[in-house]
């Protein structure tokens, strides 16, 4: 009689899982390799405290409040500028030449204030602290431009 090869006890197959990890080595090297690490930069804001009851008014505080149809320069009280959007963008180089023309009158202020409407965009808000934080002049027979601080000091509010 002829053996059965049904009778014969075989063995469970066996998963290999080399080939698996080393795609999963490849891959995991690959993702790495061409990822894009996106830079993040923390503005540290000061917001304005209820504990402050003894608050001295400064000589000269700027205020930039930001409208649905431009901007208005202030220093708290009268209005200096009134700036409109231009082709429907904020005209920020005015901003930053205004910015610097009050810096250059009071060259000890550091605060500012910049005051919203709800509607207005978040990266609107960041383009005008930025405006007015900072600005890039060339200066003299230099043609590189320096960059030079205005106002650091930068507070966030809601506009009246």
């Amino acid at each position: 009689m002829r053996k059965s090869y049904a009778h014969r006890n075989r063995k469970p197959a066996e998963l290999m899982l080399v080939p698996m990890i080393d795609i999963f080595t490849v891959l995991v090297t690959f993702l790495l390799m061409t990822a894009v690490f996106s830079r993040l930069t923390i503005v540290e804001l000061d917001l304005p405290s209820a504990r402050g009851a003894q608050v001295t008014q400064p000589a000269f505080r700027l205020e930039v409040i930001l409208r649905e149809d431009g901007f208005e320069v202030t220093n708290g009280q009268d209005r200096i500028a009134a700036v409109p959007k231009v082709e429907g963008h904020y005209d920020l180089e005015t901003l930053s030449e205004l910015a610097l023309s009050l810096k250059r009158e009071y060259p000890d202020v550091n605060d500012a204030s910049v005051l919203l409407e709800p509607e207005i965009e978040y990266d609107n808000l960041i383009q005008v602290m930025d405006a007015i934080r900072s600005t890039e002049v060339t200066e003299g027979q230099n043609p590189r431009p320096v960059k030079v601080a205005l106002f650091e000091d930068i507070a966030v509010g809601d506009a009246p």
